[in-house]
């Protein structure tokens, strides 16, 4: 927990920042992405522990631990009095809300085949911890494995699952269109959510399908992580130490 908290702050405890990019999970990407794009002060909290429901990110506020960052949006919209969303229409909204949905509750869980299924041997170079630490990430492997089954992605073969993630990625490139941000000159939530999960395909999948398809084959997505990078984490290189670049 925080030491010292001050009233009113809010604390985001994420994992660490590695080389390719300042946070490994998508949804902690997402949640500081939200908390720059609504200036919402609050500390940043480096670590693994896991929050009240078992996962991370999550956050502290006034004494206060709260879990699962849709949950925490809404939360910190009451709180805070911020609506990232109020020009949106009715139909607006429910347009952000599907995109939002599906970038995680359906593509998430294909970058997860890709990095814990297809690819585990990358994931020591990705989180640059001692050889000994992936004992422990074999565990949290298994347990991607069945989390995978029970969604149901996992039971499909390699090229159904990559043919579905594409349709997904296809879907958000042609929404977005030659737009800056998904629903217009403005960002919004839909933008951190999806900001969320491509950013992990931009900077930690090189190589992979994924890759091609967000930085070859619709250039649009690409164009805007860069946006949303160059906007909001003007300390990106600080983070991850890539200050020569």
């Amino acid at each position: 927990m925080a030491a010292s908290a001050t009233e009113g702050k809010v604390y985001v405890h994420v994992t660490p920042p590695v080389k390719a990019i300042p946070c490994l999970t998508p949804f902690g990407m997402k949640l500081e992405t939200y908390l720059r794009m609504a200036d919402i002060p609050h500390e940043t909290i480096y670590g693994r522990s896991m929050g009240p429901k078992g996962k991370i990110p999550w956050i502290e506020y006034n004494g206060e631990a709260m879990g699962d960052s849709g949950l925490i949006l809404e939360f910190l919209n009451r709180e805070k009095g911020v609506d990232l969303n109020q020009s949106l229409s009715a139909a607006d909204k429910a347009v952000s809300r599907a995109f939002t949905k599906m970038v995680e509750e359906n593509t998430y869980w294909g970058l997860s085949q890709y990095r814990w299924i297809d690819n585990f041997d990358k994931l020591q170079e990705l989180f640059e911890v001692p050889w000994i630490v992936m004992i422990f990430l074999r565990r949290a492997r298994s347990n991607t494995r069945q989390k995978l089954m029970a969604h149901g992605i996992g039971r499909h073969s390699r090229e159904q699952i990559e043919g579905i993630i594409e349709k997904d990625l296809n879907a958000i490139s042609a929404f977005l269109g030659t737009k800056p941000y998904l629903m217009g000159e403005e960002p919004t939530e839909v933008d951190a959510a999806v900001f969320g999960q491509l950013s992990e395909i931009v900077w930690t999948t090189s190589g992979s399908y994924l890759h091609r398809i967000v930085t070859v084959d619709c250039p649009n997505l690409l164009a805007h992580c860069n946006r949303i990078k160059d906007r909001y984490w003007s300390d990106w290189d600080q983070l991850t130490g890539n200050t020569n670049q």
